[in-house]
């Protein structure tokens, strides 16, 4: 009787968290402002963020999508205020540093990019898609560029956050903060005010 309840609720904790909400973790090639990444999680608030021509951003989730035929993925797009632009959208695995891209689109900005069968269009062969690459590649007319308003993976609006620094970029700052310190010292021992 224990083990069939422990059994149950083992099951019930698995299947919550596999339903939970999609989390991705954002990177960018522009630069970062600290603080909660509200804007890219927030369905129809149209506060997306924006890419301009020849800039970047990604999203790495934490549990990959694509994993069987009727998983949906879908990109709200933004219209700029005058011209137009188009956004270049790639879905794929990120491999220790390294994405092999399954699929990659177009869509017009103020657009939806809606697909349901990243599963047969190479997801499956990666064991699933974890990664978006989402760059700006045409703007006209006075565009700034293209904004993405929000991503939803089968339905549920994917929560974002901020980047964490790698460990090799942590060290580097101990690094640089020890070498600093070490300056400091020395500059204060052999000063000649102090001779």
């Amino acid at each position: 009787m224990k083990r069939a309840s422990a059994a149950m609720v083992a099951a019930c904790l698995l299947g919550a968290s596999e339903a939970g909400a999609a989390t991705a973790t954002f990177d960018s090639s522009m630069p970062y402002a600290p603080g909660p990444m509200t804007t890219l999680s927030t369905a129809g608030d149209g506060l997306g963020q924006l890419a301009p021509l020849g800039e970047w951003f990604s999203l790495l989730f934490a549990q990959p999508f694509g994993v069987s035929k009727s998983d949906t993925v879908s990109i709200f797009t933004l219209a700029p205020p005058t011209g137009n632009a188009r956004l270049t959208i790639s879905f794929g695995r990120y491999n220790g540093g390294s994405p092999v891209y399954a699929d990659t689109r177009n869509v017009n900005a103020g657009n939806t990019l809606t697909i349901n069968n990243l599963f047969q269009r190479g997801c499956a062969a990666l064991g699933g898609c974890d990664y978006i690459f989402i760059t700006t590649t045409r703007q006209q007319g006075g565009a700034n560029g293209a904004t993405v308003d929000y991503v939803s993976v089968n339905g549920e609006v994917a929560e974002v956050t901020a980047p964490a620094p790698e460990l090799s970029t942590w060290a580097m700052m101990l690094i640089g903060f020890a070498g600093l310190a070490w300056r400091l010292k020395t500059r204060r021992v052999y000063s000649p005010s102090s001779a």
